[in-house]
């Protein structure tokens, strides 16, 4: 597991430095037509997006059929991705709070309130697109995969809708959102592991 997290960070670390500009030029510029705290949302959902896009790496450099020979499981391989994903976007999380709080404080618009909705929203959406987004992208071409990014995002947001319409709370509707993002991401996990488990390398 560790040889594999450590074979996408290679993958990855210059894309990195791209998304931190990108994240910073466009969070920074949303915060100030929005809450600050929007910072969070785009941090967490953008930095787990590049896990999804490391399995399409992996298929275009030919690296999964290189994988079949090597002592690597197929389910490790399917564990590292989801693992992968749950540590980009914690990474996430932490940089868009930091720096939500920084921009806050810095505006003297400090609200514990917001922050708590906030991070309820970004682990929400980080789990519900991941749930949806990482098998995708294992199951099928590169072309296809995109599809899990364009009906995964609509769909979380009608979610909150929906939890929105029924909770007067926002933040007991964010909370509840965002723990069955946790079960349908541990869900998509288990189911993953089993069907790329069962299918030929390719």
């Amino acid at each position: 597991m560790k040889g594999l997290l450590l074979k996408d960070y290679y993958l990855i670390r210059s894309i990195l430095y791209i998304i931190l500009v990108v994240f910073a030029v466009i969070g920074i510029g949303m915060s100030f037509l929005t809450s600050t705290w929007v910072l969070t949302v785009i941090a967490t959902v953008m930095l787990g997006m590049i896990s999804v896009t490391t399995i399409n790496m992996d298929k275009s450099s030919g690296w999964r059929k290189v994988s079949a020979v090597l002592p690597v499981s197929k389910a490790a391989f399917v564990d590292s991705k989801y693992v992968l994903y749950l540590l980009l976007s914690g990474i996430g999380l932490l940089l868009g709070i930091i720096l939500s709080a920084i921009v806050s404080m810095f505006r003297g618009q400090l609200d514990y309130n917001f922050m708590l909705l906030f991070i309820s929203i970004s682990i929400a959406m980080a789990l519900l697109s991941g749930s949806m987004t990482i098998p995708f992208a294992f199951l099928f071409s590169e072309e296809k995969s995109m599809l899990g990014l364009i009906i995964a995002y609509p769909l979380s947001a009608l979610v909150f809708v929906g939890a929105a319409l029924l909770i007067d709370n926002e933040l007991i509707a964010c909370s509840l959102v965002a723990i069955a993002g946790m079960v349908l991401y541990t869900a998509s996990w288990i189911i993953s592991r089993k069907r790329i488990a069962n299918r030929d390398v390719n």
